[in-house]
């Protein structure tokens, strides 16, 4: 459980720290002066995060019915759905606590700035 918590909070970080730079240097590509255009900026990338994250776990939980049935034991079929619905969750999270944080710089660049 610790090692699980300790990878989605360093894989949180490290995704807001790289989408963080990528606004960044977007908003200096476009000429970017004030501080509202780099704030939008964040806050709309945020938002892209969450949807992204949001959209992502709804693909996870969506079953396919174009498949023909597979024979699995009932143990089998249940591990194989919580591992599923897991690695959706996680992406959902990921994305969108990196999109809250982006959302938190872009609120701290219009204050401060």
């Amino acid at each position: 459980m610790r090692n699980t918590i300790l990878r989605l909070m360093i894989s949180i970080i490290l995704l807001s720290l790289i989408s963080g730079v990528i606004i960044t240097i977007i908003g200096l590509i476009l000429g970017w002066k004030t501080s509202a255009q780099f704030s939008n900026g964040f806050f709309l990338g945020g938002a892209i995060m969450i949807v992204f994250g949001f959209v992502s776990f709804q693909g996870y939980r969506q079953r396919v019915t174009n498949w023909p049935p597979v024979q699995l034991n009932p143990d089998e079929h249940s591990n194989l759905w919580a591992a599923d619905t897991f690695r959706g969750k996680n992406l959902m999270i990921t994305f969108g606590i990196s999109g809250l944080l982006l959302i938190g710089v872009s609120l701290l660049v219009l204050r401060l700035f």
